[in-house]
């Protein structure tokens, strides 16, 4: 007669992942939360060396190391080559801070493609505003009232972002922005002359503006071609 198989019992506890050389460092885990919550509060990506200081590691090499983890499990794409391109398979929604009692009136100056194309007068006229809307102060993110601005989104390009066709978004004037992050560009070229709303990317001369949108290519612009009008500081979301 055989003897009985002995079967261990199942702990609700999950064991921890294991590596080649044994148990897997929490790095990754910590690097991914630490994405989310910059994606969350800025809504464009960290650079290796932000990284390391929020996540307190040894150098930028032990950063790179673990986002190749991220990235062939699938939790992250990146372009290597270039600076602040990590972006997030599954997009985080923004930080919502306490709601002031306050509120501060901002120009809405029209609308911004995103997807669609839409023409606008060079630089921003706060004077000429359609209408104003009502905002709180912590959707100004500590920006200067008098140097914000909205835009209705018209196009789905920047969907992935969570901004989609008839959201407004929030901007602060600037002629300039760190690659990665999204801004109001006007195009200058008489056969383009519009603005759109895209990621915007400095490479070798010349500007890629990015969807974020797998169904879009991005566009390509030499530098002397555009003109930054505004950066995005927050979203306003409406009903579907």
């Amino acid at each position: 007669m055989s003897e009985p198989t002995t079967v261990q019992a199942a702990t609700d506890e999950m064991p921890p992942r294991r590596g080649k050389r044994g148990p897997r460092s929490d790095k990754p885990e910590r690097i991914l939360e630490f994405l989310r919550s910059y994606f969350a509060e800025y809504s464009y990506p960290p650079s290796v060396r932000d990284i390391v200081e929020g996540c307190k590691l040894s150098s930028t090499s032990v950063a790179d190391y673990n986002l190749k983890i991220l990235e062939r499990e699938g939790h992250i794409r990146r372009d290597r080559e270039r600076a602040r391109t990590i972006s997030l398979t599954q997009p985080v929604e923004p930080t919502r801070i306490e709601s002031s009692p306050f509120s501060v009136g901002i120009p809405l100056l029209g609308t911004i493609a995103a997807g669609t194309r839409s023409l606008v007068p060079e630089g921003v006229d706060v004077a000429h505003a359609e209408s104003r809307i009502t905002v709180t102060p912590d959707m100004l993110a500590g920006r200067d009232p008098e140097r914000v601005f909205a835009l209705t989104v018209r196009g789905d390009s920047m969907i992935d972002a969570l901004i989609a066709d008839s959201d407004t978004v929030i901007l602060e004037e600037a002629t300039s922005v760190d690659n990665g992050q999204m801004a109001a560009v006007w195009l200058r070229d008489d056969s383009d002359n519009y603005c759109t709303l895209k990621r915007v990317y400095y490479e070798h001369g010349q500007v890629r503006l990015q969807p974020e949108n797998p169904t879009m290519d991005p566009i390509y612009t030499d530098e002397s071609n555009m003109q930054i009008q505004g950066r995005v500081v927050s979203v306003i979301r409406h009903p579907r």
